[in-house]
């Protein structure tokens, strides 16, 4: 394998239709696709969420401007789909696409333009739409795997691949299959979930896997065609298990100075030269406009920083002064594109906010049975779910909630506690030590780890039924140290209070490296994700009862809160939710205990 190869994927899910009838699983799909390319195979992913023509050939752009020859690029997408037999050709239907006005379709020709002008050797489109098996219109790819397997794969690499897996051909497919997902997407995630090479071809996940269980659940009939007229010269794309991939080195960045690639509306003619002339005139007023009104912003930002530095010179409380300067921070979330004092006046802010008294941490206990650090958390109401206004659709609306007392674990548990506990250790980084978070562990693991724990440890007498999961909603009051209006668990400066993406590493940390928050807890925000006691549903906050909820009454999935080393900043929010199943283990999932209490 190539030494820099890697792995992107672009993936689109679209429910909220506005002109069309509105799908189920799209969205659910799309998400679980992406945890499942990241988790195990590796991938940088970019997820579109109900997006439109303009957002999905822009971000195909971007990967063009950004892929080299040996990178991989996978699309995914789960949306509407239709079949124009006047123009003999499918779509794919943005989220504001109109029903009888190509306008704002995106054609098998679209796509293939697109990709040919892509330097990728190999790149693979999973289409899970009616009529995605006529995108292309091609005979199916002859990839034989007879004689040496090595050698089949190292043929696949070095030939370059476009090449389409679809959910069906010229017909209808289903939207949903059960467990909250389509018959297809089921089907290609259960077959990317168990597959037991370190690495195999599309082709062989198709054949092997994704064919023969979208058949046993349906009269719906996947294709695995190569791409005509694309740059299709007889490879495949081959999926590597993380753990097999070689290290990432810095991902080149997006030159900022190209503009996104213009696709040819449907009906419209080709650009002229005086077309491209009048486009780069367009483009200077712009930038001029643009330049114009960043300056304006700028002023007022340091209007604003310098009434916030005098009023961190006040004798006011700490709180005060923090709240002041995260207010401060949210006004001018932008990256000035002109200037680098913004930049300054940011560092600024958050070295204040470092320096200022941080709140006082919840009475601390330690169990006097194993040693475990535990956080007094004294019960009150708070505004649960997306306070910023900028989140998902399962984190609205807004509702109060109020929660007893209770205590909440200090720290992730460790791989050393769960030794102690299990005799074993399921964690993909063993050698971070002892002290770093186990991961590897299914909810249910966990509810066998807290059974064989509390038959240790009452928890002294302060305990009612002992050792538990915390449930979702005292996770939440507890990461914004008692409820307060926190973006992540311990204030809006992201790196120092939790290991993610940008600053982990690809790997995780021992426990209570970066600061803690409010209450004197570590790492609720990052590191790995951490198991809830609730079952999942994505509407529950429209019916949650306002006293200590503990989630929908069904449903199979349960709750993940606080994201991870191998997630971005979006997942670590404090109010950011995200489900699972409970008898898999979660490649970057832990748990913090939680216990009921008595005492004050």
């Amino acid at each position: 394998m190539p030494s820099e190869m890697r792995y992107y994927a672009l993936i689109i899910g679209s429910n909220n239709y506005k002109n069309l009838p509105k799908l189920k699983t799209a969205i659910n799909d799309a998400k679980e696709v992406e945890r499942i390319l990241k988790s195990q195979y590796g991938f940088e992913t970019k997820l579109l969420i109900d997006a439109t023509r303009n957002e999905i050939l822009t971000s195909i752009n971007d990967f063009r401007k950004k892929l080299g020859s040996n990178d991989n690029l996978l699309i995914y997408y789960a949306g509407h789909g239709v079949f124009d037999k006047t123009a003999d050709r499918a779509y794919w239907l943005p989220v504001n696409a109109q029903k009888d006005d190509p306008v704002d379709w995106i054609s098998a020709t679209d796509i293939t333009d697109n990709i040919k002008r892509i330097a990728s050797n190999h790149i693979l489109i999973i289409s899970d739409s009616c009529y995605s098996g006529t995108l292309t219109r091609a005979a199916a790819a002859d990839l034989s795997t007879k004689g040496d397997r090595s050698e089949y794969i190292k043929k696949m690499l070095e030939r370059p691949s476009r090449t389409l897996m679809a959910s069906g051909g010229n017909e209808p497919v289903a939207d949903s299959g059960g467990g909250g997902h389509s018959i297809f997407a089921s089907a290609f995630l259960k077959a990317l979930k168990e597959a037991d090479k370190n690495y195999f071809t599309a082709e062989e996940l198709f054949h092997g896997r994704v064919k023969e269980i979208v058949a046993g659940k349906s009269d719906q009939v996947p294709e695995y065609n190569d791409i005509r007229n694309s740059g299709h010269e007889g490879g495949d794309f081959v999926f590597m298990a993380k753990t097999y991939l070689p290290a990432k080195p810095s991902a080149k960045p997006l030159p900022a100075d190209e503009p996104p690639l213009q696709m040819q509306e449907p009906g419209k003619p080709k650009f002229s030269l005086e077309d491209i002339e009048k486009e780069a005139e367009q483009k200077k007023k712009e930038q001029e406009k643009n330049k114009i009104a960043w300056n304006m912003t700028l002023k007022d930002m340091k209007d604003a920083f310098n009434q916030v530095m005098e009023y961190q010179k006040r004798d006011i409380d700490a709180d005060s002064k923090i709240a002041a300067l995260n207010k401060f921070l949210d006004s001018f979330p932008e990256k000035n594109p002109y200037s680098d004092e913004d930049e300054a006046m940011r560092k600024k802010a958050n070295e204040q906010i470092a320096m200022a008294k941080k709140p006082k941490g919840g009475a601390p206990y330690t169990d006097p049975a194993t040693g475990m650090e535990f956080v007094f958390v004294k019960g009150g109401c708070f505004q649960m779910g997306n306070t910023f206004g900028d989140g998902e659709s399962d984190e609205k609306p807004v509702h109060e909630v109020c929660v007893d007392d209770f205590y909440m674990g200090k720290y992730e548990v460790t791989q050393k506690e769960w030794k102690a506990i299990m005799g074993n250790n399921p964690s993909l980084f063993k050698d971070c030590g002892d002290n770093c978070p186990v991961e590897k562990v299914s909810w249910n693991d966990v509810q066998e780890y807290i059974n064989k724990l509390n038959l240790k440890s009452p928890f002294g007498k302060g305990g009612q039924g002992g050792f538990r999961l915390p449930t979702e909603a005292e996770w939440e009051y507890a990461a914004r140290s008692g409820g307060k209006n926190e973006r992540y668990a311990g204030g809006n400066n992201i790196d120092s209070v939790a290991w993610y993406t940008g600053n982990s590493g690809n790997k995780t940390h021992p426990v209570g490296q970066k600061e803690a928050n409010g209450l004197g807890l570590y790492d609720m925000s990052g590191n790995v994700w951490e198991w809830c006691q609730d079952r999942y549903d994505n509407n529950y906050y429209k019916s949650s009862p306002r006293d200590n909820p503990k989630g929908a009454s069904s449903d199979q999935l349960r709750v993940l809160r606080g994201g991870s080393w191998l997630y971005n900043e979006w997942h670590l929010r404090a109010d950011y939710r995200d489900r699972y199943s409970p008898d898999l283990p979660y490649t970057d999932g832990g748990f913090r205990l939680g216990v009921s209490s008595v005492r004050q």
